[in-house]
């Protein structure tokens, strides 16, 4: 240990005594890290804001609806079982078991012909009413234009209110405010308490020409509605996605009482274009950053060694000295591999901090997140320390080589 510390000492001072030298090495050594560290932790903080972004759009939602016909087909090893509707106390259940951290929503399309009229102004039956709790607005991506969501005494006692879909608003009340107007759905008085933003059209079906009810003021409107409910689930965290699909299919296979033999009777879909996308492009953008940080940091080692080089040539009277007063070849190695270390590692933490630094001001500005990126970090430290032992191992060993005669002479 005394040697260890007598060797660091000694790496300092040598240091300290070609301070330029150092200085410019550490330079060296500093932009490189400091280029890899800040394009990771600008791409970290951009992509927490991505997921974040992605979440709230509905992107890291899974829905288990029943099985299609095209599902219901026979895999080889497993008995075909006839699929069935998902029933409420199915839906319930796995809301009340399913314990990953998320979000789940129970809901049903009570109706996909229904008429909605204000006043003298009726719709043609070709409104889609839902049944939903009061999670399924934030689950589904669906925000609001105008008004707030239901609330959970509404939802409890299946109050008749309603939320509205951006065309239907434009059809029936025009630019009138609609909050607070009853409505006619299906010749049933609804209170609109919300309009919703618009969403656009989705596999032939306009999602703006709808209608939300609270689910148990569905159920007891159309109660000869098919009994088919759907579970929208909103993962917390967008990467944990196929843990989650993995425990929801076990946890539903449980509830629907499959056997091991039996394939599942129920799908689960989730929204993974963009989340498929975004892990794509996150993907290529690190690659490059790291490829682009290794050209930097190789290019440091190559002038640490060549630095190194030169200092081993202008202290071999030095090393010459200190092999005639007893120090060994591998104490002299140990020496200059230390110096080596230690320049990469001021160099490699001077980086890593302005790295840390430009990395976020870079994601604020692309309205990233913050973020204090440890694993970068620990790569860093540990890209330093190989880069001082890769770029010092010849030049110590070169010292360690010579000889203490010739050494003495050296002019």
């Amino acid at each position: 240990m005394n040697d260890f510390f007598e060797t660091l000492a000694v790496a300092f001072s040598a240091i300290r005594m070609n301070a330029l030298r150092a200085v410019l090495t550490i330079l060296i050594i500093g932009f490189g890290i400091m280029s890899l560290i800040s394009m990771l932790t600008a791409v970290d903080g951009m992509q927490a804001a991505l997921y974040k972004n992605f979440a709230q759009v509905g992107s890291n939602t899974i829905t288990i609806s029943p099985a299609t016909q095209q599902a219901k087909f026979r895999r080889r090893g497993m008995r075909r079982r006839v699929a069935h509707p998902i029933l409420y106390r199915e839906a319930y259940n796995f809301s009340q078991r399913f314990k990953f951290p998320s979000k789940t929503s129970i809901s049903f399309n009570a109706t996909r012909s229904a008429t909605a009229q204000y006043g003298n102004i009726k719709t043609s039956p070709k409104i889609s009413v839902f049944g939903v709790d009061d999670n399924y607005l934030s689950v589904t991506g669906y925000g609001l234009e105008l008004g707030r969501n239901f609330s959970s005494p509404e939802i409890r006692r299946g109050t008749l209110t309603a939320l509205i879909g951006s065309k239907l608003k434009e059809d029936l009340f025009g630019p009138q405010d609609p909050l607070g107007k009853s409505i006619l759905i299906s010749g049933k008085s609804f209170i609109v308490i919300g309009s919703l933003k618009e969403k656009g059209s989705s596999f032939g079906g306009n999602q703006d020409n709808i209608i939300m009810i609270p689910l148990i003021a569905a159920q007891s409107s159309y109660p000869q509605a098919e009994d088919n409910y759907n579970v929208s689930v909103q993962i917390d965290k967008i990467e944990q996605m196929d843990f989650a699909i993995n425990e929801a299919t076990g946890l539903f296979r449980s509830i629907r009482k499959l056997d091991l033999t039996e394939e599942n009777d129920f799908e689960i879909q989730k929204n993974d274009a963009l989340e498929g996308m975004l892990y794509q492009n996150v993907g290529m953008i690190k690659g490059i950053a790291v490829i682009i940080g290794l050209i930097t940091l190789l290019g440091a080692a190559v002038a640490l060694t060549n630095i190194m080089l030169v200092s081993v040539t202008e202290r071999t009277r030095e090393i010459g000295v200190r092999k005639a007063l007893g120090a060994t070849s591998t104490k002299i190695r140990n020496q200059f591999l230390t110096e080596a270390i230690v320049i990469c590692q001021i160099g490699g933490l001077s980086g890593i901090i302005a790295g840390i630094f430009i990395g976020n001001l870079v994601s604020s500005y692309f309205k990233g997140s913050f973020i204090f990126p440890w694993g970068w970090i620990s790569f860093g430290v540990f890209l330093c320390v190989l880069v001082g032992v890769l770029a010092g191992l010849y030049p110590a060993a070169k010292a360690a080589r010579l000889d203490p005669i010739e050494s003495l002479r050296y002019e």
